[in-house]
């Protein structure tokens, strides 16, 4: 265990590294979705926008190292696993970093432009205007981001609860009231507090919770 914690601890300092040595482009990169909206990012004192590169090279950084510190706890637990178990912990070291940074991908995306529409026009016409700062701006796309991503991992393991037979589909559907309850309140923890933003996460999950409904289906009746 120790051998695999500093490994990769030493792998996510390596990419938060690489990230500050090359963080204007990837500022330019994450910057995209407020510049298409034509507004101008800005630092407020001396060592707002230093701060705001290392915000940036760590969270940056944590997504690279991901998929290897998940192989590296696959790793640890190899030995120990049966046969079908190394299987489908082989299928989840490929599925759940992908549907992860998928759901990143898409809040980046879409997410990120609705919210930032919003909070634009949010109150057009009282003479205020926008001033937004660029670590502030850096917060939110990251909280999207990590919440979309993270969010998009619960229908593998209601499939999972489904194919370890932990949870029947019948008994799913009967509580699809709090499953949608629940799923709207999880988006609203995990976004900025606007509706857009909440709707905009819960409608996806709700589409996922039923797909997969349907594939638990599918396993049980095989």
């Amino acid at each position: 265990m120790r051998r695999r914690i500093i490994a990769a601890l030493t792998v996510f300092a390596a990419a938060a590294g690489a990230a500050f040595a090359f963080s204007k482009q990837i500022a330019a990169f994450l910057t995209v979705p407020v510049d298409r909206l034509g507004i101008k990012l800005y630092a407020f004192g001396p060592a707002e926008k230093f701060a705001a590169y290392l915000h940036l090279a760590f969270w940056t950084g944590a997504l690279a190292a991901a998929p290897f510190c998940l192989v590296q706890a696959g790793l640890f637990v190899w030995p120990a696993l049966r046969k079908k178990e190394r299987l489908w912990t082989l299928v989840s070291l490929i599925i759940v970093p992908a549907f992860f940074f998928s759901g990143a991908a898409l809040a980046y995306r879409f997410l990120a432009p609705a919210v930032l529409r919003f909070f634009l026009n949010f109150g057009t016409g009282d003479g205020i205007a926008p001033l937004w700062s660029f670590k502030e701006y850096l917060s939110i796309l990251y909280t999207l981001m990590l919440a979309a991503g993270i969010l998009l991992q619960t229908p593998l393991f209601l499939f999972a609860a489904f194919a370890a037979g932990i949870v029947t589909p019948a008994a799913a559907a009967r509580a699809r009231p709090a499953i949608i309850l629940g799923i709207f309140l999880a988006a609203a923890l995990c976004t900025p507090p606007d509706v857009i933003s909440q709707i905009a996460l819960a409608v996806p999950l709700y589409l996922l919770f039923e797909l997969s409904l349907f594939a638990g289906r599918l396993v049980r009746r095989r």
